[in-house]
């Protein structure tokens, strides 16, 4: 039996790469471009931000701020350095003033206490000094301390003068010139002769005794010793 004849198949279209169109909308490429250009501003306004700042080895712009800092900075080192020899000049002075002092038999346990109250009293402290001490009077009354009825055992005794008007060894003319004004003697009662250096200390001891209490007290007796 004869084959039929089969027919011919139609030729197949060639094959075709799909277009952006084909699968996003018209807006596609637009929308990408404009996203590139966005993110390459977002770049270069970052790295003009860190050339600012001088990060990441960028280049500095302000370079006067740079160079007075350095300068200055450098300025405020050098007096640091300066302040810093003097100090320990004046500790070595210090440590001079206390060996000197320690082999003329002094105490320096009792200068270095002094020195602290001193110094309370130049940042003004003075009124809390003296509530400090009423407080510890007070405290000592309380516990009975032997020592709160013989508080006279801090004060000076009375200087002795020799008969040619001069201090007997020992006794400070300054310090026997604030005994007087405690003692509520004039003024003019100077014992030293007028003119020496004793009769000046006298009479410094004297006035700084009665400044002392003014301001302490906030008054004055014109000039003279206060009344009882």
């Amino acid at each position: 039996m004869a084959r039929k004849p089969r027919t011919p198949k139609a030729p197949k279209a060639p094959k075709t790469l799909l277009g952006a169109g084909e699968f996003a909308g018209p807006d596609t490429e637009k929308d990408a471009i404009e996203k590139i250009a966005a993110a390459k501003a977002a770049v270069e306004k970052e790295a003009e931000q860190d050339k600012r700042k001088g990060d990441n080895g960028g280049p500095i712009l302000d370079k006067d701020a740079w160079r007075r800092a350095c300068n200055e900075s450098i300025a405020e080192d050098l007096e640091i350095e300066r302040l810093q020899e003097q100090i320990a000049e004046c500790r070595g002075r210090l440590s001079s003033v206390r060996k000197v002092a320690k082999s003329c038999g002094v105490d320096w346990d009792v200068v270095s206490e002094y020195r602290k109250k001193a110094k309370r009293i130049r940042n003004g402290e003075t009124g809390a000094m003296v509530t400090e001490y009423r407080r510890l009077g007070e405290l000592m009354q309380i516990m009975n301390c032997p020592l709160y009825t013989q508080f006279n055992l801090f004060q000076l005794p009375e200087p002795e003068v020799a008969p040619n008007g001069t201090a007997k060894p020992g006794f400070d003319a300054e310090l026997q010139g604030q005994a007087a004004w405690r003692n509520n003697e004039p003024r003019d009662n100077n014992p030293f002769q007028a003119g020496t250096e004793e009769f000046v200390q006298w009479d410094t001891g004297y006035g700084n005794a009665m400044a002392g209490a003014a301001r302490g007290m906030g008054q004055t007796n014109g000039g003279e010793a206060p009344a009882n």
